[in-house]
């Protein structure tokens, strides 16, 4: 095992001055006010450099790619949201705080004791005096694939 390999197997029961030192000692500079772990882990990738090399500007490039794809490959790799489509003349009935609560699914309208809304959550908002995302509070929720 080299030098370098034994100070960063030490580096987790090292204390905090002990990591700086490790960083100065590297001429970065002042250490960064970093949490614990995050500093030895800075320590140990810069004594790693400094010993191995950086990474090479090829793959450097790959990472990139890799990591602008990824978000568009993990979208189309979740199961579409089928979006809930509640038909008029439905009625939806949630019990809160000891009152039973039912809404009349209209056209593009909600009717709640007698008055229409735009949408469950003004209904949900209405009842519980906080804001609601009204098909959460009516128990709805969207169905993958």
């Amino acid at each position: 095992m080299s030098k370098i390999d034994t100070i960063i197997a030490a580096m987790p029961r090292m204390q905090r001055s002990e990591v700086e030192a490790q960083w100065n000692k590297l001429g970065a500079g002042e250490a960064p006010r970093l949490p614990d772990p995050l500093l030895r882990r800075l320590t140990a990738q810069m004594m790693q450099e400094r010993r191995y090399g950086d990474v090479p500007a090829v793959i450097r490039r790959e990472l990139v790619r890799l990591a602008e794809a990824a978000p568009d490959a993990a979208e189309k790799s979740r199961p579409p949201v089928t979006p809930i489509r509640l038909s008029e003349g439905t009625r939806l009935i949630r019990e809160w705080n000891g009152r039973t609560i039912e809404v009349l699914v209209g056209d593009d309208v909600f009717e709640w004791e007698g008055r229409t809304y735009k949408s469950l959550s003004c209904i949900a908002r209405e009842i519980t005096g906080a804001h609601w995302s009204g098909p959460r509070f009516f128990g709805m929720r969207p169905r993958r694939g």
